[in-house]
């Protein structure tokens, strides 16, 4: 008895904890009214939003402390996406764009801080977090980076909100700014990406050291839970969680790109079908 209550218990709980897969095409079906996907070098494609307001990423939506700690919320139709796999980078003209890739980041940024700003620049990132690029990359390009005011960071953002661009590069932001980390203490102690939480959240949300229990989380988290497939509709919310779409994808880099191809070049794919039709009667002749 007691083990059937629990397999319930668990098939209750399953639509709002494991994650689902996916076909990229589900990711070009939700980007497509709202971007253009262009060939940025031979057979790699990036996204480029085709609104203005849309123009700068990681500026609309809200900076989460979760169980998986800083976690991006966007407030875009598309920002499932483009704000948790693969990473989006300045072209040759200064415009934003996105490079899909099939791992999920929480937060795909690097942080750093000066005394009154928080900043994050999109960043790569490997399947353990850990930043991929090199000093000389990472900091070349200071119009690369979005600030925000600290007592700002954990509330709802806006693109007036943020400093970026033209406007962060001149006023030297990144010059004198140093890198945002902070130790997150339970079981054990945890150094995380991103500003001290218990200088940005609201004093509640902090656990004192002098008060804390054994294996006691020294931040109340929110918890993390999964939304399959993106336009199931969200349980009743409540204080501190968070429904995300974060889909596990089925195919690889490069099996991502040739979706790309098959959706916006079909003549190619045509091509390719032809060529392959060829091969396969020359091995049966």
């Amino acid at each position: 008895m007691h083990l059937f209550l629990g397999l319930l218990w668990l098939a209750a709980i399953a639509p709002f904890t494991e994650r689902g897969q996916t076909d990229f095409d589900t990711f070009l079906d939700v980007l497509n009214p709202y971007g253009t996907w262009s060939e940025v070098e031979p057979g790699k494609y990036a996204y480029h939003p085709a609104a203005p307001e849309d123009a700068v990423p990681f500026a609309r939506g809200r900076w989460a402390y979760t169980d998986f700690g800083w976690t991006w919320i966007g407030g875009q139709p598309g920002s499932f996406a483009t704000d948790h796999y693969g990473v989006w980078v300045l072209d040759d003209k200064g415009a934003w764009m996105w490079r899909p890739a099939a791992l999920w980041h929480p937060a795909p940024v690097d942080f750093r801080q000066t005394k009154e700003m928080i900043g994050w620049r999109p960043s790569k990132q490997d399947v353990l977090h850990q930043l991929t690029e090199k000093d000389d990359e990472r900091f070349a390009r200071p119009e690369e980076w979005i600030w925000v005011k600290k007592e700002k960071f954990a509330a709802p953002l806006a693109p007036a909100d943020v400093v970026t661009g033209a406007e962060a590069k001149k006023r030297g932001l990144l010059d004198d700014s140093s890198p945002a980390a902070h130790v997150f203490k339970a079981w054990r102690d945890i150094d995380r990406p991103g500003p001290d939480p218990a200088g940005v959240l609201a004093p509640g949300r902090i656990v004192e050291e002098a008060t804390r229990k054994e294996n006691q989380p020294s931040v109340v988290s929110e918890t993390l839970y999964v939304v399959d497939p993106y336009w199931q509709k969200h349980p009743e919310p409540k204080e501190l969680e968070i429904y995300l779409y974060r889909p596990e994808i089925l195919q690889d880099n490069d099996g991502i790109q040739r979706r790309i191809l098959k959706w916006y070049h079909p003549s190619n794919a045509a091509e390719q079908k032809a060529q392959l039709d060829k091969v396969i009667q020359q091995i049966k002749q």
